[in-house]
């Protein structure tokens, strides 16, 4: 559908342009002024004096205008009246007529609205006649003007080729804003079209698995050998919870985004959360190492900070290397910084800032071996941020990455940080 001019909408943008244009009505009035100024002064003729007046009057109205205004129609106003004063005044040739109808009409039709642009035009019209009226030598006729009209047609193309330069200029910023909002709109399209595609491989996995199995229970659950049974009820058991997370994550980001996603702020031991967190993403296949002291504990929303570890020990299984390591320090007084890291390849620096953004992945479309929807680590940053911590990405020596959080600490006496690590002791 093609755009359909507005009647109450000029093609530009006035304010965009106010301060360019004004600057050059004001060069050219205040040119005028003075050559106007000096034939007074010299005696070559007394039709110079309402050019001297009526550029003074245009000049201080334009340095003015120059930052206030939101419309053109008063500047053009002014312009239209003081050049019909001073050819009626002063007289004009017929070039120099031509020449101030064309500024008028281009400005009028660039700058302003449809049906201003009409009344304006009228009224300028208006002027034509009287300087007609007046056979073109006004009120002050002179029998020679030497090259003043020649002059003043030259200042008025002048004025139309800074008004159209300055159009243009305006018109290919806007042509490269519109660019960027398709290129914006187009990337927004790709990324839901790419989201929707992974969110759909996604579930469709755990869907077939908890379908097939539960089926195949359903109708020869008896003929089966219990550890077969046990086998299968495991594996619903697994593509449940991966469905689940799945579904969290998900929904977790409207409510992030929006601000009302609520915390439950509680005093939690890291390192229970943590082995939990970890039987259940980690198998007997990889060596997982959790080194947190038993006795620290943090203010946190347990279900969040569940999510923050389940996430960053998911992206660790499947971009890192053999090896898992999960452990925490005390970096700075009042916060516990909890660390994942792995021995794989680490991230390239210039992608260390993308990995944070919603369905980024380091390998895309057909070449994406790793399963994810690419949430786990902004989903990850933001929970640790809306708590009132930071989540940030550093490399590992010698090699591999980690993933460090900062949550804040619960400071314990050292007869209480005793007893929890002989309670703990005891109970194992």
């Amino acid at each position: 559908m093609n755009p359909v001019l507005s009647t109450d909408r000029a093609p530009i943008d006035y304010e965009s342009i106010r301060g360019e244009f004004n600057v050059g009505r004001a060069a050219v009035a205040a040119t005028v002024c003075v050559v106007a100024i000096v034939l007074v002064a010299s005696g070559s003729g007394a039709f110079a004096i309402p050019y001297a007046v009526g550029g003074l009057v245009v000049t201080v109205d334009a340095l003015y205008r120059r930052t206030r205004g939101i419309s053109a129609t008063a500047p053009m106003l002014v312009d239209i009246t003081a050049l019909g004063a001073m050819f009626v005044i002063g007289g004009a040739s017929t070039s120099v007529q031509v020449a101030a109808l064309a500024y008028g009409v281009v400005a009028m039709a660039l700058l302003l609205p449809i049906r201003m642009a009409a009344i304006l035009l009228a009224y300028a019209l208006a002027w034509s006649i009287a300087v007609e009226a007046t056979g073109g030598a006004g009120f002050l006729s002179v029998t020679s003007r030497g090259g003043f009209d020649a002059f003043l047609s030259v200042m008025l193309l002048l004025a139309i080729a800074a008004l159209i330069s300055g159009a243009t200029r305006v018109l290919i910023q806007v042509q490269d804003r519109q660019q960027k909002l398709l290129e914006q709109e187009r990337r927004t399209v790709e990324v839901k079209n790419e989201f929707v595609s992974m969110v759909s491989h996604e579930l469709r996995t755990p869907i077939t698995g908890i379908s097939g199995f539960s089926e195949t229970l359903r109708d020869h659950w008896r003929d089966l050998p219990p550890t077969e049974v046990d086998e299968f009820l495991t594996i619903l058991r697994g593509e449940s919870e991966h469905l689940e997370n799945l579904v969290e994550d998900i929904l977790v980001i409207p409510r992030l985004d929006s601000g009302h996603l609520r915390f439950n702020l509680e005093q939690v031991r890291v390192s229970t959360v943590a082995e939990t967190v970890a039987e259940t993403v980690f198998d007997e296949k990889t060596s997982v190492e959790i080194d947190i002291p038993v006795y620290v504990e943090v203010w946190s929303d347990p279900a969040r900070l569940r999510q923050i570890l389940r996430n960053l020990m998911e992206n660790a299984l499947k971009y890192g290397g053999n090896e898992i390591y999960v452990f925490g320090e005390e970096r700075r007084e009042g916060t516990y910084t909890v660390i994942v890291a792995d021995d794989g390849s680490g991230v390239a620096e210039a992608d260390r800032e993308r990995i944070f953004e919603h369905f980024e992945q380091l390998s895309k479309g057909d070449a994406r071996l790793e399963q994810g929807v690419g949430l786990g680590l902004p989903i990850a940053r933001k929970l640790a941020t809306a708590m009132g911590g930071n989540l940030w990405y550093e490399d590992r020596f010698p090699v591999g990455a980690q993933f460090c959080f900062d949550v804040d600490l619960v400071k314990a006496t050292e007869s209480e940080t005793e007893s929890v690590a002989a309670e703990v002791g005891g109970s194992r």
